[in-house]
């Protein structure tokens, strides 16, 4: 008997399906699909294997969750419902084993939980083809660290004399994650944000975003219902697909949605004549947010720097001129500074103001230094929609240290009484990046450019924007 699979990558998953990195790992809200995307890369890398000696394609996947209970309640139900006992193979209850067998196709299935002393123990000697962590959160790093190391071993050579490789040769040794957002602070927040080069990461849009394409497997109101009587912190977890609170604090911008406002493309500069805007923080440990003005009045950032052990002389010029020589050739700018930095400090004449100025930048102090205010004017980017858009985005792979800080990083500290603090906690390099992007919004948010005229007179002159730059 044939089974037919009806199985559609939706274009939120494309990226994580079609990965060929060693590891891909996808977050996203409950129900948003990703669970069955992993059995399905399951079925797909099995049929790429290249076939043993005696034709038939053997792999081995092993299917890892926190507990036995939650493989049985969930994960299990899950896989059979896609690929049904007796039809596409056989499943072993007492084994926690299932054998697919299709065709020239034979992939062992195995379930481990981890919380069974005997599992891990033996989770650690499998040889594997893939890994395939599900709710990945919840698993201890020391386990996806040791997991890597029993991949690739099946086949090995002695049977298709290639080992996991696929037909044309490729490497087909792979471990794949599945998940809802980790809180911050923790192993997996760093590994998501912070990616080495073999890790492949999709971050999956809110529930309620119009890009959330998996809704329509799913009942009518499905989120609008779930939200119903949760908190805002599980809501942003579940629905909207964000980082968890960390117990250090609380975010500051809890409107920044990385579906919406960061940009896994490159962004690059509109043609124009107007100027990029450079946002810094003049403090002890610089930083800089460059960014534009679109011709709509949307606000686009392409490029973040942070410091650490210089002073503002060698961050200017050991980081940002060559940043924008290389990166920005023959744009004229225009620095948005601190205006704590038109003060001299009583060791030295020079103003941090007059070191820029010394550097051939043209200056502008920030309209004011109130927390508040500046708070308000980056909310008034996060929030305010142009033409059906989000007026901000920002480049996450150029400029992730400014992502990194709106998602959470730059936060409020909850005090001991469980209350949060007035004014955000300083922590390097998260408050310096933040409060340089902060005088950037307050600048722009004041309709300027060099400060002479209104962005409104401006904009008619514009007429096109780089092929490569955003829409």
């Amino acid at each position: 008997m044939q089974h037919e699979i009806n199985f559609e990558v939706i274009k939120s998953l494309d990226d994580f399906f079609y990965s060929k990195k060693f590891i891909s790992l996808a977050i996203g809200p409950v129900g948003s699909t990703k669970t069955t995307a992993g059995i399905m890369k399951i079925l797909h890398h099995a049929a790429l294997m290249a076939p043993c000696k005696d034709g038939i394609r053997r792999s081995r996947a092993i299917w890892v969750r926190n507990t036995r209970e939650q493989l049985r309640d969930t994960s299990i139900p899950d896989f059979l419902k896609w690929v049904p006992d007796g039809i596409m193979g056989v499943f072993l209850k007492t084994e926690y084993k299932f054998v697919i067998k299709v065709g020239d196709i034979e992939c062992e299935v195995l379930f481990r939980g981890l919380d069974d002393a005997n599992d891990v123990r033996r989770l650690l000697s499998l040889q594997a083809s893939f890994f395939v962590f599900d709710e990945f959160r919840e698993i201890h790093p020391d386990i996806y660290n040791a997991a890597q190391g029993r991949i690739g071993r099946y086949p090995d050579k002695m049977m298709n004399g290639v080992g996991c490789q696929t037909d044309e040769g490729e490497p087909n040794m792979h471990l794949w994650g599945m998940t809802n957002p980790p809180d911050m602070d923790t192993f997996w927040e760093t590994l998501l944000t912070e990616p080495p080069d073999n890790v492949h990461v999709t971050i999956q849009p809110s529930g309620l975003a119009p890009e959330a394409d998996w809704t329509k497997f799913l009942p009518d109101d499905y989120y609008d219902n779930l939200a119903h009587g949760k908190t805002e912190d599980w809501i942003d977890v579940y629905i909207h697909a964000e980082f968890g609170k960390s117990l250090s604090g609380q975010p500051v911008f809890r409107s920044f949605d990385r579906s919406v406002h960061a940009s896994t493309k490159e962004l690059t500069p509109m043609y124009s004549d107007d100027p990029l805007l450079i946002g810094v923080d003049a403090g002890l440990t610089p930083a800089a947010v460059i960014g534009q003005v679109a011709y709509d009045g949307r606000l686009v950032v392409y490029d973040s720097l942070i410091s650490d052990g210089m002073g503002a002389l060698r961050f200017v010029r050991e980081r940002l001129k060559p940043l924008l020589a290389n990166k920005f050739p023959g744009r004229s700018t225009l620095v948005i500074i601190d205006p704590a930095a038109f003060q001299r400090a009583q060791t030295d004449e020079r103003t941090v103001a007059d070191i820029y100025k010394a550097e051939g930048f043209l200056i502008k102090p920030a309209k004011t230094n109130s927390v508040a205010a500046r708070i308000a004017a980056v909310e008034k980017y996060l929030t305010r929609v142009v033409d059906g858009k989000y007026s901000f985005v920002v480049d996450s792979n150029s400029a992730n240290s400014l992502v990194q800080a709106l998602a959470g990083k730059y936060r409020y500290k909850i005090n001991t009484k469980g209350a949060r603090d007035e004014k955000p906690e300083k922590s390097h390099p998260w408050s310096d990046v933040a409060d340089a992007f902060q005088y950037m919004c307050l600048h722009a948010d004041g309709g300027e450019t060099f400060g002479t005229a209104s962005w409104g007179a401006q904009r008619k002159e514009i007429t096109r924007v780089s092929a490569g730059g955003w829409t």
